[in-house]
């Protein structure tokens, strides 16, 4: 396909396939909530557990429709998640809830409690009203807070994990774009030094787990995740963009790791260390959303993939499927399709990087 083509293609893709499909058989109509996945026919998995988080980011994805039914949506998954999302006995945020949305697990978990932020953040954009949500949320976060960033969750397990903490840095960049609010810039900086000095390495790889004093984990339990470097990439474009601050990171050292950990296909693995067999769609999203960040800078690298190369790929391997608006979600590094279901969770990533690619790198 050509530029001209992905660019009249993916909007409507989007308005006309992926969004009435997960505001329609995505959605259970008996609990007014989002199904965890559909499976490769379109049909609800109707017994599957679902994560909380999931309402909260099929939220944000609606919101950021300009249909007023879509918006509407959004504030009910939103809703939802706050009037019935925290445990009455512990008072916790949930993570995951049984198939009729009853409460399993409620850790308070830092990245479910990102992720209702991020909602809450594309909903003020709208000029909806959840200020008292958004003051209630703050102070669930602040039960969190740590010396350095943020506990894990309410029992501060271990290890601690850069992954949470980069979501916070993404909802807190969000919620100054939205609002304006110094102290949302001032959690942002937080998080993106933990990035500087904690979490990334000399040679561009984004390390995974840590102990408490943040020192990194030995190799054998150590992780790299291509697709995270490569978040990064775009979360500290954004955060540039939306505070007209430097970030002082060296992103062409990050950037360069991250193609480099790209398979003999273009793609990323799920993990380069240790080394992983398997590519969901999730990080093919991450790589171009840093291929469109980098381009817009002027800093795409002599034979580095264009926006529309890696475009190719993800449409030959994961949007083209038999039913409208879907996705397959996790190949081999072979190419071999091996999942059974599409997780509604990856409709925030497709979103997100459509977005980013058909505004030429300018939406935040």
């Amino acid at each position: 396909m050509t530029t001209t083509d992905f660019k009249a293609l993916l909007p409507v893709w989007l308005r006309q396939e992926a969004l009435p499909l997960w505001s329609g058989a995505g959605l259970d109509q008996a609990t007014g909530t989002a199904w965890e996945a559909l499976d490769h026919s379109g049909a609800p998995c109707a017994d599957m557990q679902r994560r909380l988080r999931v309402q909260v980011r099929q939220a944000y994805c609606f919101a950021k429709s300009e249909d007023p039914a879509h918006r509407a949506l959004a504030l009910q998954l939103f809703r939802f998640a706050m009037d019935h999302g925290f445990d009455a006995e512990s008072g916790n945020l949930a993570a995951r809830l049984a198939p009729d949305t009853s409460i399993l697990t409620a850790p308070h978990d830092l990245y479910d409690v990102a992720f209702m932020l991020l909602a809450a953040s594309a909903l003020i954009a709208t000029g909806a009203d959840v200020a008292a949500d958004l003051a209630r949320l703050e102070e669930e976060l602040a039960k969190l807070k740590a010396p350095r960033g943020w506990y894990e969750n309410a029992a501060h397990d271990l290890p601690r994990r850069q992954n949470p903490h980069m979501h916070m840095f993404e909802t807190s960049t969000a919620l100054f774009a939205a609002t304006g609010e110094t102290r949302f810039r001032d959690m942002a900086e937080e998080s993106l030094s933990l990035f500087r000095e904690v979490f990334l390495a000399e040679d561009g790889r984004v390390l995974e787990y840590f102990a408490e004093d943040w020192s990194p984990l030995d190799e054998a339990d150590q992780a790299v995740e291509p697709g995270h470097m490569a978040e990064w990439v775009y979360l500290i474009d954004r955060y540039e963009v939306a505070t007209g601050r430097n970030a002082d990171v060296p992103m062409k050292t990050l950037y360069d790791a991250v193609l480099a950990r790209r398979d003999a296909s273009g793609l990323l693995p799920d993990r380069s260390d240790p080394a992983a067999e398997t590519r969901r769609m999730w990080p093919q999203t991450e790589l171009l959303k840093a291929v469109i960040a980098m381009a817009r800078r002027g800093e795409t690298p002599a034979g580095g993939p264009l926006p529309e190369a890696v475009l190719t790929l993800m449409w030959d391997q994961y949007l083209d499927t038999p039913v409208m608006g879907g996705w397959y979600d996790k190949r081999s590094t072979a190419g071999v399709l091996l999942s059974e279901n599409m997780p509604a969770s990856t409709f925030y990533h497709i979103l997100v990087a459509i977005r980013f690619y058909v505004s030429d790198g300018l939406s935040v």
